[in-house]
């Protein structure tokens, strides 16, 4: 791009050079032409000119020859020379003011030729004006554009040259973001996977052993709920530097995702290396991180260990079985250290077959949605529905979400299975008569991966349903992890006119600045508030300040799980408007919920006429 605006610049240069040159040739040329008319004219004015200029000079000086001969405007004088060269006639227009150049004036000299042949000569004293200055005009007209020209593609290659920089360093950010995490430095899911694919023919030809250490990182999420967010990266960052204090050059270590972290060692001489590793590791770790402006934290940290290769020698199934070993050692009260065992292979195989099973059902859309109601508790009106997710199974039968929607978060088919759901769910609102709403689940995973706001936007545009229908929930777990960029995307959502709502409110870590930093519209209260609502004083209090927050803060407050009348009655006499839950009635097939739309549609008509 350097070497184009050198040569737009040299281009553009030569290109004003040439037309001064041709300017100065054309000038020549037409004022050659000019006096040459000139010439003509005055030997018709004075048939006699050529013979007095040949053969009497000094009676030509005496006579007065062309006094009146009318000097084209392009001209100040002229100047007859004889056949010497010698000048016999000189003559000047008074009213014509200086010339071009006073002190050297230019001048043209042509032939005065007549029968006879050439008889003397013609000089011409030229000023810049009449077709002289249209002519030099036009040029540098024509210069001016050359120089815009060449000066706008200077800037449109610069342009396009800074532009170029911009992306080429976009492009080297996005490679290194997709082998290096973006906080700690250390090599990305992918790059683990790379690393352990290069390792892994040494260990088939049974030179070599490769193991893979999986470790988690047991209460994180307390640390970013206590100390906040900034803490939470400050843990991380210090974490990776003794990660990598403590292995070998030659080995890889990854972040897997928040918590959860992982070494590839290579070129081990047994199982008995791993652990050591894995021990050396536990240890360290355990010592206090001392961070500025917190107090001392240890950390608890647990590993699953898989060797190759003796427990598998492809990197999928290796890191598989790293995942089942650490899965073993969540499972006991204190931090452990677990290698894997050929009997967790039945549980990895049964999340195998979950897994093919789950990404043949999202692709076939075999899964389904259900829809339960949620109405306004004062008068018992239908106000929407809150879509929820249903596999049914050819052989589990009716499979529960806590059992696939954890796995789909998991692998990655929460992206696509999330926006089907979107999509689903609006085409069917868009059935439905009135204004009902429909609450749709998000997942965090949808907020990290894929276009969220395009997949809303283009499930609205294809179904035709009003943005105003479409309720988006999120939980509070989600606010923990990223909640810059989190705002963001829920400000982009709040542009396309969907309204947000947190669902679950109350439970985990809540924070009232959730409540002020983020555009929610809706709070709904967990059903842990509400089952004992009816026996203990202590849970309508809360119920009461939930509602009265809600109020204050111009959202609306939902409960969840209302089984009873009693609940129900509680809960309109404490100020909160909608209920959820079975005493409204449970889940229903798609054609259910709109036949339920239809008769409280129809209902509602006949009561208003």
């Amino acid at each position: 791009m350097l070497r184009l605006a050198s040569l737009t610049v040299v281009l553009t240069l030569a290109a004003v050079g040439a037309n001064q040159l041709l300017l100065e040739q054309t000038l020549q040329t037409a004022a050659h032409g000019w006096a040459t008319q000139v010439a003509r004219d005055m030997l018709r004015e004075e048939p006699r000119l050529g013979q007095l200029l040949r053969s009497a000079p000094a009676e030509l000086a005496e006579r007065e020859l062309l006094q009146d001969f009318p000097l084209p405007q392009e001209f100040s004088g002229f100047r007859l020379l004889g056949t010497s060269g010698a000048p016999l006639l000189e003559m000047a227009a008074p009213d014509r003011g200086q010339p071009i150049d006073a002190a050297h004036p230019p001048h043209v000299e042509v032939p005065v030729e007549d029968a006879q042949g050439t008889a003397g000569a013609l000089q011409m004293t030229l000023r810049e004006t009449g077709r002289r200055r249209y002519l030099v005009r036009v040029f540098r007209i024509a210069q001016a554009s050359v120089v815009l020209f060449g000066g706008a593609m200077l800037a449109l290659l610069l342009w396009l040259g800074l532009r170029g920089r911009r992306e080429e360093a976009a492009a080297i950010r996005a490679r290194t973001l997709l082998r290096h995490d973006s906080l700690t430095g250390l090599a990305t899911h992918a790059e683990l996977r790379k690393s352990l694919a290069r390792a892994l023919p040494g260990a088939r030809a049974g030179q070599r052993q490769v193991g893979v250490l999986v470790m988690n990182l047991r209460g994180f999420r307390d640390v970013n709920a206590l100390h906040g967010r900034a803490t939470g990266d400050a843990v991380l960052e210090a974490l990776a530097r003794r990660l990598r204090t403590l292995v070998r050059r030659e080995d890889t270590v990854a972040r897997l995702s928040a918590d959860r972290f992982a070494v590839v060692q290579t070129a081990m001489a047994g199982e008995e290396d791993a652990v050591a590793l894995a021990e050396r590791l536990a240890n360290a770790l355990a010592e206090p991180l001392l961070l500025p402006n917190t107090p001392s934290l240890t950390l608890c940290v647990e590993f699953g260990l898989a060797v190759a290769p003796q427990d598998g020698d492809e990197a999928e199934l290796l890191l598989a079985r790293a995942e089942a070993a650490l899965s073993a050692a969540r499972g006991v009260p204190k931090p452990a250290i677990r290698g894997f065992q050929p009997a967790m292979d039945e549980a990895l195989r049964a999340r195998r077959a979950i897994e093919a099973d789950l990404q043949q059902a999202i692709e076939a859309e075999a899964l389904v949605l259900h829809y339960q109601p949620q109405r306004r508790l004062r008068d018992r009106r239908l106000v929407g529905f809150e879509a929820l997710l249903r596999w049914p199974h050819p052989l589990r039968g009716l499979v529960p979400p806590i059992e696939f929607i954890p796995l789909a978060e998991q692998n990655g088919m929460i992206v696509p299975l999330g926006a089907w759901v979107i999509r689903a769910a609006c085409a069917e609102a868009a059935r439905w008569p009135g204004e009902q709403r429909v609450a749709v689940n998000l997942s965090p995973a949808q907020f990290r991966h894929g276009d969220l706001v395009h997949t809303v936007a283009d499930a609205l545009a294809r179904s035709g349903l009003s943005a105003h229908r479409l309720e988006l929930e999120i939980t509070e777990s989600l606010l923990q992890e990223d909640p810059e960029d989190v705002v963001a995307l829920l400000r982009d959502l709040r542009g396309l006119g969907v309204s947000i709502a947190m669902d679950d409110f109350g439970t985990g870590w809540s924070s009232l600045a959730h409540l002020w930093r983020f555009p929610f519209g809706k709070l709904k209260i967990d059903r842990a508030f509400i089952t004992d609502l009816a026996c203990d004083p202590k849970l309508s209090a809360i119920v009461a300040t939930i509602v009265g927050l809600g109020r204050i803060l111009d959202m609306t407050v939902v409960a969840e799980g209302v089984e009873t009348e009693e609940q129900a009655r509680i809960l309109a006499a404490e100020g909160c408007e909608q209920g959820q839950g079975w005493l409204f009635g449970r889940p229903m097939p798609a054609e259910a919920a709109r036949r339920l739309s239809a008769e409280e549609w129809a209902e509602a008509a006949r009561s208003v006429a």
